[in-house]
């Protein structure tokens, strides 16, 4: 079992140990890993988890919880879940290796440099380095659909390189694009711009890229920052969605913490924080009230147009260069009935039929003026009602009527509550 990993700070092109991980049996007789802040961190003086990781405190931390694998905040961030976990335990079980016996510290090593956002760790498995293949998005939708229905076979190894870091249910790789050509590649490539891509899951219709897009092209027009986004139809019935990254910028690894590292909470739990909770972390951590009226604006949408995975891991912060934290654009939004056709964050105390007053009361906790907040509600209630013709409009019969159809009943019955 792998006793160590170094972690490394490489937001804005700089490098440096930024503190050290152990796994240590001394204490309980169980393996407990231990974190140790490197004199350069404390030198700097950047605080990249300033609520749950203070720069100032005990030289080593331990105790983190179990729902983070025993690791600290930004660290958990960096590994995956679903899609890249799978593609781990597959792997290993290839090897002949049980899963309940790798420990997080060895598949730390299996992200390498490849993490979100600007930690690295060392050492590194082969696995765990930039790619070098160059694996067509037809293919790579076709390779991915075999590893999703048990057909391992050659697949794993590259996908894992190419989507073993990227966090989500969905099966997703990184991918980067010429900015002259507009061609895509999975090979890193020096001057290209970092895409991340996504593919339907196990069972899924192809339409759901589809729809991510369309949600996308809403949130531009709610005025709601999110990456550049590209929808592919691909040969047999196969589809893709693509995202640009936000936390790679130039050439360079941007700082970036989900609202579940800052928090501490448990983003697999329904109910463990709420829209309150989200606008009050929002104004801890970038200590901005305007940030927090933006995080006002996440939260209507996301009402007006049902998207219920609206889970911690769902929102985002990234760090400038000179240290202050904004909140990242929005990043998988998309409708969804959410679990038992609840959000997984409530509104004052409303996760399934959530009105305008709940809504007004969310926006005073925003220091929005009610006037203000009236207008955004009603501005993003009026893109909403015209969901299914703007979906016919960006991506004609690429979407069921059925679907569409379905989609727009589901908003309606949310815009009459706004009313």
């Amino acid at each position: 079992m792998l006793e160590q990993v170094n972690v490394y700070y490489e937001g804005w092109g700089e490098r440096w140990l930024w503190g050290t991980l152990m796994s240590t049996t001394a204490l309980t007789g169980r393996p407990q890993i231990m974190f140790e802040y490197s004199n350069e961190a404390r030198r700097r003086g950047l605080e990249l988890s300033s609520y749950t990781l203070p720069l100032e405190g005990a030289q080593l931390r331990r105790g983190f919880p179990s729902y983070q694998l025993g690791l600290p905040g930004p660290v958990y961030d960096s590994l995956p879940d679903g899609w890249g976990m799978l593609l781990m335990d597959r792997l290993f079980r290839r090897r002949g290796l049980t899963t309940a016996r790798i420990g997080p510290l060895e598949r730390l090593t299996y992200i390498g440099s490849n993490a979100m956002g600007a930690m690295s760790f060392e050492p590194v498995v082969p696995e765990g380095g930039e790619s070098q293949l160059h694996i067509p998005l037809d293919v790579l939708a076709a390779e991915v659909q075999e590893v999703l229905h048990g057909n391992d076979g050659i697949f794993l190894q590259r996908l894992l390189q190419v989507g073993g870091s990227p966090q989500g249910a969905r099966p997703k790789a990184l991918i980067y694009r010429d900015p002259q050509t507009g061609q895509f590649t999975t090979a890193t490539t020096p001057g290209f711009d970092a895409w991340l891509v996504k593919f339907p899951a196990k069972e899924e219709h192809a339409e759901v890229c589809a729809i991510e897009m369309v949600y996308a092209e809403c949130l531009r027009m709610c005025g709601i920052p999110t990456p550049d986004t590209q929808y592919f139809s691909l040969p047999k019935g196969m589809a893709a969605f693509a995202s640009k990254r936000f936390d790679r910028q130039n050439g360079m690894r941007v700082p970036m913490q989900s609202l579940a590292a800052f928090t501490g909470a448990d983003y697999q739990v329904a109910g463990v924080l709420d829209y309150v909770n989200f606008l009050r972390a929002t104004q801890m951590c970038t200590n901005d009230v305007r940030e927090k009226a933006f995080a006002f604006e996440r939260a209507v949408f996301n009402v007006a147009f049902n998207n219920r995975d609206d889970h911690l891991k769902n929102f985002a912060y990234l760090m400038s260069p000179t240290g202050e934290w904004k909140l990242a654009p929005a990043y998988d939004v998309t409708f969804c009935e959410g679990p038992g056709g609840y959000h997984q964050m409530d509104v004052m105390g409303e996760a399934l039929a959530i009105n305008r007053a709940a809504l007004l009361q969310l926006a005073e906790e925003a220091e929005v003026s009610a006037e203000a907040a009236n207008h955004i509600i009603d501005s993003m209630c009026g893109v909403a009602g015209q969901f299914a013709t703007l979906a016919d409009n960006l991506l004609p019969q690429v979407i069921t009527r059925d679907t569409l159809n379905m989609i727009q009943s589901r908003i309606n019955q949310n815009l009459d509550l706004l009313r």
